[in-house]
């Protein structure tokens, strides 16, 4: 059902022109978040090469990759939630699958099922484990990871870099310098205010919606007292 006051704009910039057209009330600001990209020798150049990628380019590109990568290597660098979800995908196709986490333990912030659950399916499909590791240097086909005080490379046919993310917000100041002077309230929520799970920006999102339309029904009903005062 199309929704005559819903407006959807693909491919466009939100530019304060743009949005000024609307005259908006409120400018809520969901600008998501973009990977954390630490300053690892190798990480960029090779990361803009496209010799490895990040979650958004498996999404990207989700079809382009063969249902069969049976003598394929996948490595992934990173054990949180996102490491673990590229590990799903590629083990059902068959790919000898690596994943590397800094940290003692896999799964960091996942509640304890989900958690419990991604490490029995590692275990099972028999994915190479390498906690306690840290990520010392990218090459076009390998990682270098220093584990157990030895420095170990890990070839690879697709690598991933999945370190967490970070909240981009690269209009945000300029929404607020400008509209603070027209009275118009800006909100910000999601990820581009703090990186977390889904479910909780949903209910940002919700949360504006419910509490905008309170107010609305409380500036109304006084209006209507003040209507029935006069009467």
């Amino acid at each position: 059902m199309k929704l005559k006051n819903l407006f959807i704009c693909k491919n466009t910039e939100a530019s304060i022109e743009f949005i000024e057209g609307f005259k908006p009330d409120i400018v809520v600001n969901a600008t998501g978040s973009v990977p954390l990209l630490p300053n690892i020798p190798g990480l960029k150049e090779n990361l803009e090469a496209g010799n490895v990628s990040t979650i958004f380019d498996l999404v990207d590109h989700v079809d382009s990759y063969p249902e069969d990568l049976s003598g394929k290597k996948v490595v992934v660098i990173g054990g949180g939630n996102v490491g673990l979800d590229v590990v799903e995908f590629f083990v059902p196709r068959k790919a000898d699958v690596t994943i590397v986490e800094q940290k003692s333990h896999f799964g960091e912030n996942l509640d304890f099922i989900t958690k419990t659950g991604s490490i029995e399916f590692m275990n099972k499909n028999k994915v190479n484990q390498y906690p306690n590791a840290s990520l010392l240097e990218v090459k076009d086909h390998s990682f270098i990871v220093r584990h157990d005080y030895k420095d170990l490379e890990l070839d690879f046919d697709y690598g991933f870099v999945c370190l967490g993310m970070q909240s981009a917000t690269p209009s945000l100041q300029e929404l607020y310098n400008h509209f603070i002077y027209e009275g118009v309230e800006v909100l910000n929520i999601g990820d581009s205010a703090q990186t977390r799970r889904i479910i909780e920006g949903v209910k940002e999102g919700r949360d504006i919606l419910v509490s905008k339309c309170q107010d609305f029904l409380s500036d109304f009903l006084f209006c209507l007292h003040l209507l029935h005062a006069f009467l």
